[in-house]
């Protein structure tokens, strides 16, 4: 089965997940597109997105940083983000990400933005949601993604340009409060 180079190989399936059959490839509606489907049970691919969100957190003293052991010295900081679940809005992937990866409890303030990356790797095409947040309760946990830190804006750390997400999130955020 040859499908387009951006779908995942991880997504390229040859045989049908429902019943075994092997798959073709054909035009089933009107949109001319040409898809990968069951000849035997009319089970059709529509291989999807990923979407990711990063959340900026800010309370009384400041936003909350994730501060990666993995990260360069010159480029500390992250702000918390991932991949939203199946059936997950995103508002709803913001605020999980944020308590699984800081401790807080946050309410969404401000969409920010939001933007597709047409990533050739994992994990693929993604659409990006970007979100400000307040702390509402909870307290600094840190986790698997990093330490948690509070810094004034004046004092938040470099983020690595590897940290499209959080780049592109603290660059919205500065123009939001610029205005």
């Amino acid at each position: 089965m040859n499908y387009p180079e951006i779908v995942l190989p991880r997504l390229r399936y040859q045989y049908c997940p429902k019943c075994r059959t092997e798959l073709i490839k054909k035009v089933i509606n009107d949109d001319n597109i040409e898809r990968v489907c069951c000849p035997s049970c009319n089970w059709v691919h529509f291989p999807a997105n990923a979407m990711g969100v990063v959340i900026l957190i800010t309370t009384e003293n400041g936003i909350v940083s994730i501060l990666p052991p993995n990260a360069p010295k010159e480029y500390p900081a992250a702000l918390p983000g991932g991949h939203g679940e199946y059936g997950e809005s995103p508002e709803e992937a913001a605020i999980r990400e944020a308590f699984e990866e800081t401790g807080f409890n946050v309410e969404i303030t401000h969409f920010l933005g939001w933007e597709f990356k047409k990533n050739m790797s994992y994990p693929g095409p993604m659409i990006n949601f970007y979100f400000e947040a307040k702390a509402i309760a909870g307290g600094i946990r840190d986790s698997e993604e990093g330490r948690v830190k509070i810094f004034a804006l004046e004092e938040f750390p470099p983020i690595s340009p590897q940290r499209g997400g959080s780049k592109k999130t603290m660059e919205l955020y500065l123009e939001r409060i610029k205005n």
